[in-house]
């Protein structure tokens, strides 16, 4: 599908698309300034209505939301296109042959024994090898009137280069420009290939089934309630509800790890998942666009609509300081060939500070890279919304943990039962009575230890109090069951645990009946993980949790948490991490990381949130920055490794590039550094930023290697 869409790009004219884009900035830029002229309030952005449109799930922060802005407006996008043109070249294998023919023509044509117009033509053949695509895209942006295009400026630096006589660097300027182009354009047909594997999770056709008869539909034109048919090995395409059939789901592909669990009827069909054993039949829950294989395939594609921080600045660098080189070049040609009238010789110094002017590969390279971070972490099973998203999370010294389901495994089971003038089984059925409606997981190991079941129940009014537990009234008495919290706020005098444990505690018209405490197991990897962090650069770990003290500090212990607080409401917890952030250092961030079920506030409020097991949670794909789709925690130390990668990358692209633009421009000016020595610098300098975007590709498929070795079926 991919392809096929590529194809039908390429048949429409390059000058009717740059005619789009620059028609829709300028609108853009024309409704922005109405409305600020006429005191109308702006809340939303063109990013934000353009995130929408294409269903990017986007958190709900203000302060995030409020950030984001700052980059869509219609000013910046117009500067963008004008002094940034993306990339449009495709790597294809005609453009790699033309180029090195041309090279060895510039070489052939430099020992040659010519002179006047011969010399001259010898020139112009591997000129126009490689750089006849710069002409037309030259003659386009100046149809257009953008005077500061990357081609057009570069066609006068040449142009200034042979009317000096300087046929070497002019052929040498395009040669070499169309080399770095051409590298930058592999690395990102390496980055869209990878980004296409993942379409594989999102299959084009699926079985409807309707009575008795089964047809094959578009999977993308299935509507919510209908039900399809997915066979033994076939890749489910869309969110759902088993109807009929038991099998088991090999989650691996989506989630980027171990993971299989067995389904029958009732339980969640999650897009992406491969149907291992039986055929299934499915209700669906969400279309195809709105499934949980889809927000993979969107992050991988459109993280580059969040810009970091670092590329806004940049942009904005450039955008003055690109004009300022255009200008000081004008100047170099004309005032010291007046004063001198040695004008060969400072055109051709002219034509190299035009050459270096052009930046466009600083910002290229610098979204290429945080592209192939994005790629990279959704061919390992996380949704990442944006490059501003690794590069908070690169500045992370905070870590703050939520402690269910996330270091450990969620799954609790009850430990003991302390009943006071009742039986164990009195009290378990009473807790399990009222909690039977309850999706939390302590409530569930509750219920499934006391074999309540619905059809014998008789509870009414029931309250869900998040932080404390429920209450509901069971054969005309008032039950409540929840923590220490609950009891004191209803004057229930209870016993202090004497092991140690979540303690839940049951009271019925304001007599207490005992407690039960429940255990939930550490993940396996929650002490090498939180370690890892430590030494990657996580100063600070932080654990929060609704647990008691005593339970709270002997897992902070044996986990070695800088910090810990216990006996937490979700708002409490939402308190501790405002806290947190503000008195955090300057130029660090905070991150939360938690399930998504009881703290999607707190993810919503940290800097960067990340949801972990999330592929069968939608609300914790909303409410996160980044959400880690498998249940493997160890995921999360390879995902900050690769965000303080990226974001290390693109500062030393920055830097590179810049200290080579300047010293070019400093030699250019001087005239200690010819035109065609400029050339081929600046492409040492976009070699160099496609290698180091490579790096970022290539450390993404060592995890994949690995994690494809250990994967077990």
């Amino acid at each position: 599908m991919a392809k096929h869409l590529a194809k039908k790009e390429k048949k429409r004219s390059a000058l009717d698309v740059a005619k789009e884009k620059l028609s829709l900035i300028k609108d853009s830029a024309k409704k922005i300034g109405s409305r600020e002229k006429s005191g109308e309030k702006k809340s939303k952005g063109p990013e934000k209505t353009i995130a929408r449109a294409i269903r990017i799930p986007v958190t709900n922060s203000a302060k995030k939301a409020a950030a984001r802005k700052k980059e869509t407006e219609g000013s910046d996008a117009f500067q963008s296109v004008m002094l940034n043109k993306t990339l449009d070249l495709r790597f294809n294998t005609t453009d790699l042959f033309l180029t090195a023919l041309a090279l060895i023509l510039l070489v052939i044509a430099h020992f040659l024994p010519t002179s006047g117009p011969i010399r001259l033509l010898s020139f112009l053949v591997p000129f126009l090898l490689a750089g006849y695509n710069y002409l037309y895209e030259a003659f386009q942006e100046a149809f257009m009137g953008i005077v500061l295009g990357r081609e057009l400026i570069l066609m006068i630096a040449v142009l200034m280069a042979l009317c000096a006589g300087e046929y070497l660097g002019a052929a040498a300027v395009m040669i070499c420009l169309k080399i770095g182009d051409l590298t930058l354009a592999y690395i990102e047909m390496i980055q869209s290939e990878k980004v296409s594997a993942l379409y594989a999770l999102r299959p084009e056709k699926a079985e409807l089934v309707n009575g008795d008869a089964v047809s094959p539909v578009r999977a993308s034109e299935i509507a919510v309630g209908s039900e399809i048919l997915v066979r033994a090995g076939e890749t489910i395409p869309v969110d759902g509800v088993v109807l009929d059939g038991t099998s088991v789901l090999d989650a691996a592909p989506l989630v980027g790890g171990n993971c299989s669990f067995p389904v029958a009827v009732g339980s969640e069909a999650i897009s992406g998942c491969t149907n291992v054993n039986a055929p299934l039949r499915i209700r669906v829950e969400r279309t195809q666009k709105d499934s949980v294989s889809s927000a993979l395939i969107r992050a991988a594609e459109n993280a580059w609509m969040h810009k970091s921080a670092h590329e806004r600045q940049l942009q904005w660098v450039l955008s003055y300081l690109s004009p300022a080189l255009v200008l000081l070049s004008v100047l170099m040609a004309v005032i010291p060939s007046i004063a001198t009238g040695e004008w060969r010789v400072y055109l051709v110094r002219a034509a190299i500070l035009l050459t270096v002017s052009q930046m466009y590969s600083v910002v290229q390279s610098v979204k290429l890279s945080y592209d192939c971070a994005a790629a990279c972490a959704a061919s390992d099973g996380v949704v990442v919304k944006g490059h501003d998203v690794l590069e908070s999370l690169s500045r992370a010294e905070t870590m703050v943990f939520d402690k269910t389901g996330t270091v450990t495994e969620g799954e609790y089971r009850v430990k003991e039962v302390f009943p006071r003038g009742v039986s164990e089984g009195q009290l378990l059925f009473l807790a399990g009575a009222a909690e039977l409606y309850s999706p939390h997981p302590i409530a569930k190991a509750i219920v499934a230890a006391s074999g309540a079941y619905a059809s014998e129940i008789s509870a009414v009014d029931i309250k869900e109090i998040p932080g404390r537990g429920v209450s509901a009234f069971i054969d005309g008495r008032c039950v409540y069951v929840g923590n220490a919290a609950m009891m004191e706020e209803h004057g229930i005098a209870f016993d202090n645990p004497s092991i140690p444990g979540s303690a839940i505690h049951v009271g019925v018209d304001g007599h207490y009946l005992g407690h039960i405490i429940l255990e939930d197991a550490l993940r396996d990897s929650a002490f090498d993980v939180i370690e890892e962090l430590r030494a990657a650069g996580v100063g600070t770990s932080v654990l929060l949790t609704g647990d008691v003290h005593s339970s709270a500090r002997r897992i902070a212990s044996s986990l070695n948490f800088d910090l810990v607080k216990a006996e937490l409401t979700p708002e409490e917890k939402c308190s501790s991490v405002e806290y947190l952030m503000s008195n955090r250092n300057v130029n660090t961030t905070l991150a939360f990381v938690g399930d998504g079920v009881c703290d999607a506030d707190a993810l919503r409020l940290a800097t960067v949130g990340i949801a972990l097991g999330s592929f069968d949670k939608p609300e914790a794909l909303e409410a996160s920055d980044a959400a880690i789709l498998g249940r493997e925690l160890r995921t999360l130390p390879r995902l900050y490794r690769l965000a303080v990668q990226t974001a290390r990358t693109a500062l030393q692209q920055t830097i590179v590039c810049g200290a080579v633009k300047l010293l070019v421009l400093i030699f250019g000016a001087a005239g200690l550094c010819s035109l065609p020595v400029a050339a081929v610098i600046q492409m040492a300098s976009i070699l160099y930023e496609a290698y180091s975007a490579r790096r970022i590709l290539l450390s993404g498929d060592e995890h994949k290697i690995l994690r494809v070795k250990e994967r077990k079926i």
